[in-house]
């Protein structure tokens, strides 16, 4: 809430607001970005700090819900062009967006997931980004680099009625994978509610680096580390889903998740425990 965007493409990210390129780059880190959509267009503030912010994924479509990109493996040869023989501490943001509607996979993939096209998608996400892990390994920085795979949503597939993502909260879109390695990390599974504000404040942690007054988050490294949820465990999360809100004139979606507890906030609210439902 403190950056006070709600939905892409209508809010920009305020200007002089720090983020964890801004904070890299005073550190001495050299900054890129490579972006597979428009919605992480530079137009909405989303690239202060990067010292390169490519986003060449060509026009739009003018097609609610299927934006124009560019395939992963363009994605990630972009960032390999730029990583490659680069001296000193960098940052990369690498962003595809594959997995999202429609659903059209490359070959081999189309065909080998001919009755999943979704999933068709993720493995060939997953055969490229190989790549970008292939070039760690070759120049030898995967031991000191810290990587951090997410998303931003999932995608409901027909749960609860809902197609793709963006109307409902439900946990079939609200519950993304996060992964963590780095040095000093051992393979291993955390159980417990964190969010995407923890990401800011663990990277710090892992780079050694002081963790800027203003996050809201809170490192997930000790829990990594095997020392419990701590605070972590205690805190409501809050989440939102406001598409609808702002281009449909629904209700506002809002809630919260403390520890098996979730809370929607609508006309007819909605509880659940989410220990013994949780599809909801």
């Amino acid at each position: 809430l403190a950056h006070g965007v709600h939905d892409n493409g209508n809010f920009k990210v305020p200007e002089g607001l720090p983020n964890l390129a801004t904070v890299l780059k005073d550190e001495g880190y050299t900054t890129g970005a490579f972006i597979g959509a428009f919605p992480l267009d530079a137009r909405f503030g989303l690239g202060r700090g990067f010292d390169v912010y490519d986003q060449s994924y060509g026009s739009g479509t003018g097609l609610d819900f299927q934006f124009v990109e560019r395939k992963a493996e363009a994605v990630v040869a972009a960032a390999l062009a730029w990583l490659d023989g680069r001296a000193g501490p960098w940052f990369a943001w690498i962003h595809v967006f594959d997995p999202h509607q429609p659903y059209e996979p490359p070959a081999p993939y189309a065909a080998r997931f001919k009755d999943d096209p979704y999933s068709g998608e993720v493995a060939y996400v997953d055969a490229s980004l190989a790549k970008l892990f292939a070039y760690l390994d070759g120049s030898r920085q995967a031991a000191s680099t810290v990587v951090v795979l997410t998303g931003d949503h999932g995608q409901s597939l027909g749960e609860h009625g809902e197609t793709t993502h963006g109307y409902f909260a439900y946990n079939s879109t609200l519950r993304v994978p996060l992964i963590l390695a780095g040095p000093g990390l051992k393979p291993g599974r955390v159980d417990g509610n964190v969010c995407h504000v923890d990401i800011f404040p663990t990277v710090c942690d892992l780079l050694g680096l002081p963790k800027p007054s203003f996050l809201q988050g809170l490192s997930l490294l000790p829990a990594t580390k095997g020392r419990g949820l701590g605070d972590l465990a205690a805190r409501p999360i809050y989440f939102e889903s406001l598409y609808a809100y702002y281009r449909r004139g629904w209700a506002p979606l809002r809630g919260y998740i403390e520890g098996p507890k979730k809370f929607i906030d609508l006309p007819v609210a909605e509880a659940y425990d989410l220990g013994s439902d949780f599809a909801e």
